[in-house]
């Protein structure tokens, strides 16, 4: 080799050897955060924060049994039952307490167990406690699960023309689009509300009164009762107010089918997540990392807590349908879990909705690879099945057995929809022992153009970008309304808090 030959040589070696080696530019955040001795997180190139969004306990039951008290107390005086003096005793130890009982307020009344007394006048403990602690945890939910639709319908109308293969038994179907797919996962959530909505309107029914069975023989006013509580109605026979307690089992019916969605929608996103996939991925405080495998730095994780908040949900139902399964039709130990696990159920509910709407608008996709992978797929056969029918007066079958031997010996082949030719539907045709049909080239392909698969696909619900749009809008006032009986039922409970605090104060003097 020539002296100068071998210079250039070492020389374009040196720049090259330069270039591959240069140093990653780094922001100062990203150089403190790589730096720390913590390296889990350091593949995901942020911390993880999600368990922040776990949702604290917020309704004790004391608070309830206290409520209730109050309101029990105001209608005895309100009624004649007890001097109004007692009441206002009984209603001032009572104020500001944060756990009611007799056992509590004799002790908050220095001992007097007559005037404490007071307070279990004709009622029974139980009831309706448990049915305002659970109205609070549903209405909770409805706020959570209300922002999760509103999330979803956001992503779905940015993404009506973001194509991806629709898949039946995890194989290509049809071509369709990320905001049709949204639309169908905010439909089932709009149907779990709905049922919510039932399970609310069976929970928020006055039980106080019942005597545990047959009623009392104080002239009570139950009436009054359902007022100052805030609920919508009475209900009326007195034996299944204590022995009935469905309205737990309707409300963990109702969040086993909002979460199903959910965990159906997380799998989902975990299998496109994956690496062999890689149509999504999430920012970096939402991927799971590992102490062993410094590579790792994944979405899965996100999804799979979502699934075990799920998972805890079916768990709960099955434990509160099988306390009350074969137990009889009254006031037994084993039916109180109904109302127990349905609260377990709503917590677990609304902190896997209450992350939702932040996992699903910062879904980052890959839209090329979704695009691709849906033009390698044979998901537009049936239009061309279709176009043998319609046009070259094919039976339905034929046209599929054409299509089908046509999908077989591309394959064959290794070519792709976007390769195949008309003279290979010719063939399939005489493989299947039809008449050739002497389709072009470019009207084959066609069938196959996932785009304009979806310009024919125009019917009502199809995934068409204007009809899903059009979809969207229609939602938005569904959603719209939604939120104003959310915003009703608010209302409503406020309006009676304020009128239980008005009558208390009207009758220990403080108005």
């Amino acid at each position: 080799m020539k002296p100068i030959t071998c210079l250039l040589t070492i020389a374009c070696a040196t720049l090259w050897s330069a270039s591959a080696h240069a140093a990653v530019v780094l922001t100062p955040e990203e150089r403190e955060f790589l730096g720390r001795h913590d390296h889990r997180a350091h593949a995901a190139g942020e911390a993880d924060a999600r368990w922040g969004s776990k949702i604290a306990p917020k309704h004790p039951q004391p608070y309830y049994t206290a409520q209730t008290d109050r309101a029990w107390v105001v209608m005895l005086a309100k009624k004649g039952l007890v001097p109004r003096d007692k009441a206002a005793k009984v209603l001032a130890a009572l104020e500001g307490v944060k756990a009611g009982g007799e056992d509590a307020l004799k002790k908050r009344l220095k001992g007097d167990e007559d005037l404490a007394s007071i307070i279990n006048y004709g009622r029974t403990l139980q009831e309706p406690m448990s049915r305002m602690l659970l109205r609070d945890q549903q209405l909770d939910v409805f706020n959570v699960l209300l922002k999760a639709m509103g999330a979803t319908l956001d992503v779905a109308e940015t993404h009506a023309e973001t194509i991806m293969p629709g898949c039946t038994h995890m194989a290509h179907a049809q071509p369709t689009t990320y905001g049709a797919y949204l639309l169908a996962v905010y439909d089932g959530f709009a149907r779990g509300l709905e049922q919510l909505e039932l399970a609310y309107k069976h929970t928020n029914e006055n039980t106080a009164g019942c005597g545990a069975v047959s009623g009392t023989g104080w002239p009570v006013d139950r009436q009054m009762i359902t007022e100052l509580l805030g609920f919508d109605a009475l209900m009326e026979p007195t034996y299944q107010c204590e022995g009935a307690q469905d309205y737990g089992l309707t409300t963990m019916f109702a969040l086993a089918n909002i979460m199903t969605v959910l965990s159906r929608t997380a799998m989902d996103h975990g299998i496109w997540g994956m690496e062999d996939c890689g149509f999504i991925t999430l920012p970096g405080r939402f991927l799971g990392y590992s102490s062993l495998m410094p590579q790792k730095a994944h979405p899965g994780s996100t999804f799979e807590r979502i699934r075990i908040n799920a998972y805890k949900v079916m768990g709960y139902m099955t434990m509160g349908l099988v306390a009350c399964k074969s137990e009889p039709l009254t006031d037994v130990l084993p039916i109180y879990e109904a109302w127990k696990q349905a609260s377990n159920a709503l917590r677990e509910t609304e902190e896997a909705l209450n992350r939702w709407p932040d996992i699903i608008t910062s879904v980052q996709l890959n839209k090329e690879k979704m695009l691709q992978n849906t033009r390698d797929g044979f998901s537009g056969a049936p239009d061309l099945a279709i176009k043998l029918i319609r046009e070259k007066g094919y039976g339905g079958r034929r046209a599929h057995r054409i299509c089908g031997v046509f999908v077989y010996l591309a394959r064959k082949q290794g070519l792709k929809p976007y390769e195949t030719t008309g003279e290979l539907l010719d063939e399939a045709a005489k493989v299947a022992n039809e008449k050739a049909p002497g389709l072009t080239t470019a009207e084959i392909r066609e069938m196959f153009d996932p785009v304009k698969f979806l310009e024919r696909h125009n019917n009502v619900g199809d995934p068409h970008p204007a009809e899903t749009r059009r979809m969207v809008t229609e939602r938005r006032k569904q959603l719209a309304e939604l939120t104003e009986r959310q915003t009703q039922r608010r209302e409503k409970l406020r309006r009676a808090n304020e009128r239980l605090a008005e009558k208390i104060a009207s009758i220990i003097g403080k108005k």
